[in-house]
């Protein structure tokens, strides 16, 4: 009761704005409000790589929630969640997603990982956004989440100014299976989360490095999905 007496004066005093358009938001929301929550453009695309790493035997499926488009509402959202600190909004965007996979029969899901940070990154940072966007699918699919099933063990330079070969180099031999899970992951079925897939290089290498293992299924997904022309955040 007094919590409640407290966070209405609190908001009334300095009211919750919302990240895109900085207009007070109504109670309920979530850093967005709701006029530039529903402008957020739904992916329902298939990956233009998807079927290829399908037949090539490195996923099973791939799926993103949003548009990533310069300029939207999706943008602050995302900065916020990268640069701001502020890790619920990861735990939100990994809610969508969550609830995605399950519109998608992917309730067989037996872990969430999350593509992982160098861990020089990691202490510029503080935080891997896209663990708290993993945090956020376990919320809906109850699958537990391992963050250090894939290790990043060479650093790699930004991918935002790189082509789509130069950024298959870049991360090319990036990532390692972390082995004390061999027999922890044999045979499961993995959902492999980031927070915005371009041309899918990253994940991809990432998912190679699962895929090492011998799970069963393998699914990579993300909070967003955007064009190679776009400087994402």
């Amino acid at each position: 009761m007094l919590n409640s007496i407290f966070n209405n004066l609190l908001n009334f005093i300095l009211p919750n704005t919302c990240l895109a358009c900085d207009e007070p938001m109504d109670p309920g929301s979530s850093y967005l409000c709701k006029s530039c929550y529903g402008k957020l453009e739904p992916y329902k695309e298939t990956h233009p790589w998807q079927a290829e790493q399908i037949a090539g035997g490195t996923i099973d499926d791939s799926f993103s929630v949003y548009w990533f488009r310069e300029g939207t509402a999706i943008q602050p959202l995302f900065h916020a969640l990268k640069y701001q600190k502020i890790k619920k909004a990861g735990l939100m965007l990994g809610e969508e997603i969550g609830k995605l996979a399950a519109s998608k029969n992917r309730n067989d899901i037996d872990f969430i990982i999350p593509v992982p940070l160098h861990k020089a990154k990691l202490r510029d940072r503080t935080y891997n956004q896209s663990e708290f966007i993993a945090r956020g699918i376990s919320n809906i699919l109850k699958a537990e989440v391992i963050n250090d099933a894939v290790i990043r063990s060479r650093f790699t330079p930004t991918q935002t100014r790189l082509n789509k070969a130069e950024r298959k180099v870049n991360v090319s031999g990036a990532f390692s299976f972390n082995q004390k899970y061999a027999g922890k992951l044999r045979g499961k079925n993995i959902l492999l989360a980031d927070d915005v897939i371009t041309t899918g290089a990253t994940i991809l290498e990432c998912a190679s490095a699962i895929k090492s293992a011998g799970c069963g299924k393998l699914c990579i997904c993300s909070a967003a999905y955007a064009e190679l022309k776009i400087n994402v955040v």
